[in-house]
């Protein structure tokens, strides 16, 4: 299309380029924006915005953003390249193997970084570092990487409360108070234990944050805030590669966010640990 043609050839300045880059990773969120909202989402001035709708060869926002619309339909409807819930079959190679495998991990990261709104993530981190208490919501498969996210977080001297972690969620949910927060891992979103704590949530005023894939679910509809990843991948699967690496890297991504909001303290912590072995 016109305009990604017009972003590989332009040729930018170091904001130019970060803000070009966002709008190419995110197109159809950049095109519900006014370039005011876009400036902001990306850290950049609106003049710097503007430079790069001109020297992509247009000359005002309305059109940019209804060719940017255009765009991201068009990638959205791009084949994917691989199945996700079955990158491998009874035949082939053990090389065959490690290439779909590669090419499965780099295609989640690539899509997930691109669902990202940074504006989400922050707030998220935000959040999480001003809560009394984090209490974190999930089962199955996704409880071990939440598990791994909470792993993290005991390390700089954080210690969530796993709340599923004895089968008594509607009790912890109901024993939560204003200043905690519930975070919610769940790819489908389907659970329906989580969804009524998360009603319960709602109720009494707590924060909720979700992981989960893109898309309508009755989870999501209880949360305050959701951070998607990309949903590639069935019931019906191998394994949970797919939702796995996807929702790991937007964990990995929330925890580092909220790690650089103290980087100081947390460095400290870590080194006094370090130290003590």
């Amino acid at each position: 299309m016109k305009i990604e043609e017009a972003f590989r050839s332009a040729s930018f300045s170091g904001a130019e380029e970060q803000a070009a880059a966002w709008m190419m990773e995110h197109p159809h969120q950049a095109a519900g924006m006014t370039v005011r909202e876009l400036a902001a989402e990306v850290y950049v001035s609106p003049a710097t915005i503007l430079r790069v709708v001109h020297k992509c060869g247009y000359q005002g926002w309305r059109q940019f953003s209804a060719d940017l619309l255009l765009y991201s339909e068009s990638v959205k409807q791009r084949p994917v390249s691989i199945n996700m819930s079955r990158p491998f079959g009874q035949q082939g190679s053990a090389a065959a193997i490690v290439s779909s495998i590669r090419s499965l991990f780099e295609q989640t990261v690539r899509e997930a970084a691109a669902l990202i709104s940074l504006k989400d993530v922050e707030k998220a981190a935000g959040i999480l570092s001003q809560a009394d208490r984090i209490f974190v919501f999930a089962r199955g498969d996704s409880s071990l990487t939440a598990r791994s996210f909470m792993n993290k977080l005991v390390k700089v001297n954080i210690h969530p409360i796993l709340a599923t972690e004895y089968g008594q969620e509607i009790e912890e949910s109901r024993n939560m108070r204003a200043g905690d927060v519930a975070l919610f891992v769940s790819y489908h979103g389907q659970t329906r234990s989580l969804v009524r704590c998360a009603s319960i949530l709602r109720e009494k005023s707590v924060f909720s944050i979700l992981v989960t894939k893109e898309g309508i679910s009755p989870l999501a509809q209880k949360c305050r805030l959701v951070l998607p990843v990309p949903a590639h991948e069935e019931k019906r699967r191998i394994a949970n590669f797919h939702s796995r690496i996807g929702m790991e890297f937007i964990l990995d991504v929330l925890f580092s966010v909220f790690y650089q909001r103290s980087y100081v303290r947390f460095e400290q912590h870590k080194s006094m640990l370090d130290q003590s072995r």
